[in-house]
């Protein structure tokens, strides 16, 4: 197994892999079918403007179909002898990875990664891959400015567990992350009935690029299964500690490291 195939394993555990997935994925080679004939055995295929994608395309749970791609020489070989594939039906080819997921994006086109395979197999929408071959998906960003506007205290039966629970484990993963709440944004009134519009703000210590924007990864892969309005995520001042405390008082934080002391005042 290489790092790619680590990376769907821990993937498959929890969202919380996400941040790591995408980086395997975007490094390194993938590999893919197209349909066999002998005189292209061997030889670079050219992809031109215009022409048909050659790549095999499978269907994919919920309907559709995707390409198939595959983390290694070894995962097409399980994958063809897992689907009972005869041989000589198909052949194989590499390519950087970037490369593949920009042609693919920019022909809208989803994937499907390790179809057929023990470890598990994972789609891949066409915005995620344009997002990986530019690199946007990886830059790390910091939120700028202060948050302004009302927030609902949640009870904790209320939490939206589908949300904190992969940003709760990545948190107690990494000394940075100090505490966490979530709230929720009082809705327009007269409006009709819709899912919630949350609000997570962080505590870190020191701030950390690139573990914020990690968080960040793993709170889009949560949300994409779940409709609803797109959840804030803001830092808190870590040097403000009369506002720590504030919040401590209003409202439990759905984590706390184990070693964090809370800012006189913080108890109700």
């Amino acid at each position: 197994m290489n790092d790619l195939d680590r990376a769907i394993l821990a993937l498959q555990r929890s969202t919380a892999a996400t941040p790591e997935f995408y980086r395997q994925l975007a490094q390194g080679d993938l590999w893919f079918l197209v349909r066999y004939h002998p005189e292209i055995e061997g030889e670079t295929i050219e992809l031109k403007n215009g022409a048909p994608m050659p790549f095999i395309l499978f269907k994919v749970r919920g309907g559709g179909s995707a390409v198939a791609l595959f983390s290694s020489a070894e995962r097409v070989e399980e994958c063809l002898k897992t689907s009972k594939i005869p041989a000589r039906r198909y052949s194989t080819g590499s390519m950087p990875a970037r490369q593949m997921l920009e042609i693919l994006g920019a022909q809208n086109l989803q994937a499907v990664l390790n179809q057929g395979c023990a470890a598990g197999a994972v789609t891949i929408p066409p915005d995620l891959m344009r997002d990986l071959a530019s690199g946007r998906a990886l830059k790390p960003i910091l939120p700028e400015g202060k948050m302004h506007g009302v927030l609902n205290i949640l009870d904790p039966a209320d939490y939206p567990t589908h949300l904190i629970q992969p940003l709760f484990e990545l948190m107690r993963q990494h000394a940075q992350f100090r505490a966490a709440w979530v709230f929720a944004f009082p809705p327009p009134p007269d409006a009709p009935v819709r899912p919630p519009h949350y609000q997570l703000l962080i505590l870190m210590n020191p701030r950390d690029e690139r573990l914020f924007h990690d968080l960040n990864m793993t709170l889009s892969a949560a949300e994409r299964d779940h409709a609803g309005p797109k959840t804030g995520l803001g830092l808190v001042d870590e040097t403000d500690a009369d506002y720590i405390a504030g919040l401590f008082r209003q409202a439990p934080a759905f984590f706390t490291a184990a070693d964090y002391r809370r800012p006189p005042g913080a108890l109700a």
